[in-house]
């Protein structure tokens, strides 16, 4: 029988319990059984702002951060697979990420916080569908698939599919993320993530761009970019993309690629972060220096020094 124990953080908070799991499907069969007064819970740092601002009042909490395999992170036949609940600071420091990845622990690590790099989860930084979420850009930009895991079993699901709206996902009544699956890199690839943040504040992204690209006797052979907090959903620039294909990484081609990257920009008219006209402006030069960075890493990477 798994522990249960009745818990409220102050006054101010409803009174839940918490419920702790021995296993994923244990977790899943106790979401079953509470319905929708039920919420997981990993590092807590989406979901427990949540609560003490009244957004959300569960009537129980199932613990995830405890559960076997959750937290793995490894390399399996080239793709990098990472368990949901491996936290920030994890993906930032592993030497699994300083390569053809590199564009995921730039992610992680430009979370400001050091309690939330050390608590928040890949999982948690997804499932809640934020807008500014760090890690949606370079998952687009690498085909990341996840696997979820409901009463009914596994399902893929891969991460362009996965965002349906700003707050909602295609997660069914019940599920989790239990892995995010990265498919072997293509030979010779760099990846940067570049972002820009309010000096004051918690770090949130006022706008970030992630790129991925390979090099080709000197030009462009295939690209990704990917942006986000300038748009209601992370997503691909594909006209971009296309644009880079067999040119030359030049000052004036990278700039031009960031022009296309902001036109495919749709800032929120009313963020308290920045005005649309000046996220569309910044996105020109970070997708610039983003392919840049991409760029010399493909370079690095192809001559072995990666």
């Amino acid at each position: 029988m798994a522990p249960e124990r009745a818990a409220s953080t102050r006054s101010t908070v409803k009174q839940f319990r918490y419920l702790i799991p021995s296993c994923v499907d244990e977790a899943i069969a106790m979401r079953r059984e509470n319905g929708e007064g039920a919420r997981f819970i990993a590092g807590g740092t989406e979901i427990v702002p949540m609560m003490t601002r009244h957004k959300l009042e569960p009537d129980c909490l199932i613990e995830l951060s405890r559960l076997h395999g959750l937290n793995a992170l490894d390399c399996e036949d080239g793709s990098l697979r990472i368990g949901a609940t491996v936290t920030h600071a994890a993906l930032e420091s592993s030497g699994l990420t300083q390569g053809a990845w590199q564009a995921l622990a730039e992610a992680s690590g430009s979370i400001r916080e050091r309690q939330i790099r050390n608590l928040g989860t890949v999982g948690g930084n997804l499932a809640y569908a934020v807008p500014s979420a760090d890690l949606m850009p370079p998952l687009l930009a690498f085909d990341a698939i996840l696997r979820i895991r409901g009463a009914a079993g596994d399902r893929p699901v891969p991460i362009s599919e996965f965002v349906v709206a700003p707050y909602r996902t295609s997660l069914r009544d019940g599920e989790i993320i239990v892995e995010i699956e990265l498919p072997r890199a293509r030979e010779g690839m760099g990846s940067a993530f570049c972002k820009l943040t309010r000096f004051h504040g918690f770090g949130l992204s006022v706008a970030s761009v992630a790129a991925t690209l390979t090099l080709r006797e000197g030009r462009i052979g295939e690209a990704r970019i990917a942006i986000g907090a300038g748009v209601p959903v992370a997503r691909r620039v594909v006209d971009a993309e296309r644009f880079l294909e067999g040119k030359p990484p030049s000052a004036e081609v990278l700039q031009e690629a960031g022009k296309l990257t902001a036109a495919a920009a749709q800032p929120r008219v009313g963020s308290i972060r920045a005005s649309p006209d000046y996220k569309r402006k910044v996105l020109v030069p970070l997708t610039a220096r983003a392919l840049g960075l991409a760029a010399t890493r493909s370079i690095q990477r192809s001559m072995g020094d990666a």
